[in-house]
């Protein structure tokens, strides 16, 4: 009988991405997807929250101040949690990685050629690049934003400047050109 020591070249890792998630970085992404993704919805508050204030001022006229207080504070509650709730929305975010991933929020993600891994101190989660809905691509960073079986959507930030120049053109490889994106 031979003995054959073959292993899957599908499982064989081709970057490594390993990198300290800053509550700076976090916050960043949290406000480039919150802007991307719920544009339509800011520009709808912001309609209500005028209307809101309209109403508020109609108030002013009539001489009834707690009506006024009402829908001034309501507007005004609207406007900044759908124009700033991402600050809420990332320190909450940043909490739940810094249990789930320790303190300091240390990332590790593997490529492969079929998929890529985010590694955690409790559980992997692997992602096939068909799931990419979109890649944002900045100066000092990547965000992958995917969607697979049991979750809406996933955010995954990759440091750029934790890699090599050689290391991120086979993740721009692996990402655009093999699997279309």
């Amino acid at each position: 009988m031979a003995h054959s020591d073959s292993v899957n070249p599908d499982l064989i890792p081709i970057v490594e991405n390993k990198f300290i998630l800053t509550k700076s970085m976090n916050r960043r992404y949290a406000k480039i997807t919150y802007r991307k993704f719920h544009s339509k919805w800011q520009i709808a508050t912001l309609i209500a929250s005028i209307v809101l204030f309209a109403i508020g001022f109609v108030f002013v006229f009539l001489r009834l101040p707690i009506p006024f207080a009402a829908f001034i504070l309501v507007g005004l509650y609207v406007f900044f949690m759908s124009w700033f709730g991402y600050l809420y929305q990332a320190a909450v975010n940043y909490s739940q990685m810094r249990l789930y991933c320790g303190n300091p929020v240390e990332m590790h993600v593997i490529f492969f050629s079929k998929f890529f891994r985010v590694v955690g101190s409790k559980d992997n989660y692997d992602f096939l690049y068909s799931q990419i809905n979109d890649v944002i691509d900045l100066d000092d960073m990547l965000i992958l934003t995917v969607s697979g079986k049991g979750i809406i959507t996933h955010g995954q930030v990759i440091d750029k400047k934790a890699l090599t120049d050689d290391q991120l053109k086979k993740i721009y490889n692996l990402i655009y050109k093999k699997y279309g994106i």
